[in-house]
Parts: C-alpha cells; sequence; structure tokens
C-alpha cells in the first residue's frame, strides 16, 4: 500500500510531458482530488522478563469533497503485525491484545471504507459501503446503505439499512439493522434543530440474540456564544436515558463553559454489541445521575486554566460493582505557553477521585520545548495513586510514568516522532519505546 501512495504522489509532482497536443496536466489531474494520511509506527515494549515488538500501520484516503462533487469516496483501515509472535501465551503474560485472538502474526481493521453519491440540485446524498452513522450518540458502524433527502430549507429524512459492525466477531449471520431520522429546523438563518430517530439492531453474539430496538428526540438550540442540547430516549418501549448540555463562552473574559447532565432511568444489562459496546462488559449499568462542570479560563497570552467536576450517584437504591458506582473526581490543568522561556510551554494536571470502595489521586505534568519550527522536545512524568490495567483487569497501585519525545518535520506534510515511556508499577516495570512516521497529501 505505502509503494503505491508513493508511486500516486509521485505521478502528481513529475512534471507533464512536453506535448504540444496533450492538455496541461491532464495526465495527473485525476490524482487531484485524492488525500489522505499514512502513519507507520514501530512499538518495542520489555520488562526484565519479556518483550514484544509490533507494527503498526493507518491509512485514511479520501477522494473528491462530498460538498462539492457528485462523486465521493473515503477509507480508513489499520494493519499491525507482532514481529516476535508472542501470542496466546499460557498463563499471565503482560502484552496480550485483542490482536493476538487473530491467531495470526498480522491483523487487519477495516474502520470505514464507502462510496458517496450527491446528483447536484436533486436533494439526496446517497453512501454505500462500509460506514458509521454518527447522528446516533452511540456512533453506531454499519455494513450497508444509507440515503438522505433534503426537502427544503427545513426538512430532512434518511433511512438506512445493513449489517452491524464487529471488528471482534467471526460471523455476521443472524445480524441485522435498519432505521430512519426526520430533522426539522424551523428556520435555517437561525440556530436550531429537532430530531426524531429509529433504530433496530439485530445481534446474536456470545451472550445470545439481542432485538434492541431505540427511539430517540433530541432538540439543538442556539443564541449567540451559548448552545443547548437534549436529547430523550427509550429502549424497548421504556424509558433510556436523558441527556442535557449547555455549553457557551464570555469571549471579552477569555472563558468558556460547558455543562452536562445525564439521567439513566432504568437498569440495563446486555444488549448488542453496535447499540452498547460497553454493558456486555459490565454486564449491567444501574440507573445513576450524572452532573458534569467544565471550564477554562485564559490569562493573558502565556495561562490557562482548565477545571471540571463530575458526580455520579447511583439512584433507586442501585447496587455497586466494579465499573458502576457513585463517584466524585475533580481535576485541573494549568497550562503555561511559551513561559518561563520563549518557544517553551508548561503544562500539568491533577485529578481526586473519591468514591464509595476508593479514594485516589492522580498528577503528572510535561514541558515542551521548540528550539526550531521543525523540532519539537518534550518530557514528562505522571503518578497515579490506583488504576486498573485495561486489558488484564489487574489492579496497579503507586503506578509512574517518565517519557521523552521528539517530533521532526523533514518535508511538506511528513513527519517523524519517537517516545520513550518508562512505567513503573506494582507487578513490574515496563519500557516502552515508539517510532513514527507520518505523510499527509
Amino acid at each position: 500500500m505505502i509503494q503505491i501512495l508513493a508511486l500516486l504522489l509521485l505521478s502528481q509532482e513529475a512534471p507533464p510531458p512536453p506535448v504540444q497536443d496533450l492538455p496541461r496536466n491532464d495526465s495527473a489531474s485525476w490524482l487531484d482530488p485524492l488525500h489522505g494520511t499514512v502513519v507507520v509506527r514501530y512499538r518495542f515494549r520489555a520488562t526484565p522478563n519479556e518483550n514484544d515488538t509490533d507494527f503498526y500501520e493507518f491509512v485514511t484516503l479520501s477522494y473528491g469533497d462530498p460538498a462539492k462533487d457528485v462523486f465521493s469516496a473515503f477509507l480508513s483501515a489499520r494493519f499491525a503485525e507482532d514481529v516476535d509472535g508472542n501470542r496466546n501465551v499460557a498463563g499471565y503474560y503482560p502484552f496480550t491484545s485483542l490482536d493476538d485472538g487473530t491467531r495470526s502474526f498480522a491483523s487487519q481493521r477495516l474502520y470505514s471504507a464507502y462510496l458517496e453519491a450527491r446528483p447536484a440540485g436533486s436533494g439526496f446524498a446517497a453512501r454505500a459501503g462500509r460506514q458509521t452513522l454518527d447522528l446516533f450518540p452511540e456512533a453506531v458502524p454499519m455494513d450497508g446503505a444509507s440515503l438522505r433527502y433534503q426537502a427544503g430549507a427545513n426538512v430532512a429524512l434518511a433511512v438506512f439499512g445493513g449489517v452491524p459492525v464487529n471488528l471482534f466477531e467471526s460471523s455476521p449471520r443472524g445480524d441485522a439493522m435498519y432505521g430512519a431520522s426526520v430533522e426539522w429546523v424551523p428556520d435555517p438563518a437561525v440556530r436550531g434543530r429537532y430530531r426524531f430517530e429509529y433504530l433496530h439492531v439485530g445481534d446474536e453474539n456470545l451472550f445470545g440474540l439481542h432485538q434492541d430496538d431505540l427511539l430517540g428526540f433530541s432538540v439543538d438550540e442556539g443564541d449567540g456564544p451559548f448552545n443547548f442540547h437534549a436529547r430523550y430516549t427509550m429502549l424497548e418501549g421504556a424509558s433510556r436515558d436523558l441527556v442535557a448540555r449547555l455549553s457557551g463562552a464570555v469571549p471579552d473574559a477569555d472563558f468558556v463553559f460547558d455543562f452536562q447532565g445525564t439521567y439513566v432511568f432504568e437498569r440495563i444489562q446486555a444488549l448488542s454489541y453496535a447499540l452498547d459496546p460497553y454493558a456486555s462488559f459490565m454486564m449491567d449499568l444501574q440507573p445513576y445521575l450524572d452532573l458534569v462542570a467544565r471550564a477554562s479560563k485564559s490569562i493573558g497570552q502565556e495561562f490557562t486554566l482548565d477545571a471540571s467536576f463530575t458526580s455520579r450517584q447511583l439512584t433507586r437504591s442501585g447496587s455497586e460493582s466494579t465499573y458502576n458506582h457513585s463517584f466524585k473526581r475533580y481535576e485541573v490543568a494549568p497550562r503555561f505557553r511559551n513561559w518561563p522561556l520563549q518557544d517553551v510551554s508548561i503544562s500539568a494536571s491533577a485529578d481526586f477521585w473519591n468514591s464509595s470502595a476508593n479514594h485516589f489521586w492522580t498528577a503528572g505534568g510535561d514541558v515542551s520545548w521548540t528550539p526550531h519550527r521543525d523540532v519539537v522536545l518534550g518530557v514528562g512524568t505522571s503518578y497515579a495513586l490506583y488504576t486498573i490495567d485495561v486489558f488484564t483487569g489487574r489492579e496497579q497501585s503507586h503506578v509512574r510514568l517518565y517519557t521523552a519525545s521528539l517530533k521532526l518535520k523533514v518535508a511538506k506534510g511528513s513527519s517523524f516522532d519517537a517516545r520513550f515511556t518508562l512505567e513503573v508499577n506494582s507487578i513490574d516495570t515496563f519500557r516502552i519505546f515508539e517510532f513514527g512516521f507520518r505523510h499527509a497529501f
């Protein structure tokens, strides 16, 4: 893939042949709408007793502009190779990952691959292939087709159907999804939208066959620097959740804020993966009320302070579990730009968690220096009193991280980066070396 992209790029940059009868640049014109990024990464991880070496390639390609062109396309994929082949190790292995389940040294993940058509003046937009229905808050991935019709300036209709995407399922047998939505914009000159949506997901997985029907109604309003969003959903005919969010800014004071409240009405057990990939992992989700407040304040050109507060309280006498409990979280993150020296930036963060089961805190900071416009150097450290390894589920305490990084721009659209991380925790000492190259065209 990289060689092909390199040849395409070279053909774009090569001068046209000196033939008078050919239109200027005609040989390369079909490549003009092609844009994308290619990222290649190498990662080496080691403990005193084990090590692991991996390669990753990320490819994102787009062809055409969906806002202007009749036809456009998009592709996003990831490739990975486990060089040393440490797979399916019996017992505890510190570098186990989801890719080990493929029983091969190489794995691939196709995130998006679709073709879109927007006939000029028709009001229709059709998309076919692997796509994400991002207008749903769950961002449901689907292999199928969607059709949207702009019925005048105030109403938009959409339908879709296909098979839900599960990157880690061996077979989509028994799976299906379909739905529709209606949007109403009272006045196109004013920020405001009302949306009704319906989604059906049939998913057969390890927990059985799920037939989930979701109804949702959302409201978006805006006035000046303020925006309001609210969404109510029903699952299988019963109230599922209610979300309300108010965000805005006071430009004269360099102040930005965001408030959000979420209320889950009923206990939610295992669902289809496409609708809620986390419910099955947590087994059940007890009813709760979640309140979040975030704010950011700038003082001059050098200093910015970000802060947030989160409070979650179980309701209706819900029982607590490892991933489902009441807690309060306080977080603060100051940032300095070009201080105390020019081209030097300092950032720090600290948060404190207070729950019925645990009380723990984390703190960290990093310093970056730009000695040249194409070079950025950085060092950082962090400390966590308590954390959980996301792959093994094992509890870790007194986790310390030390990092050093380099980012180098080597050409227009191309950059190289390197990073070293030393992690010391109650289980082991980890050393991680990462090297990457990125090219955008």
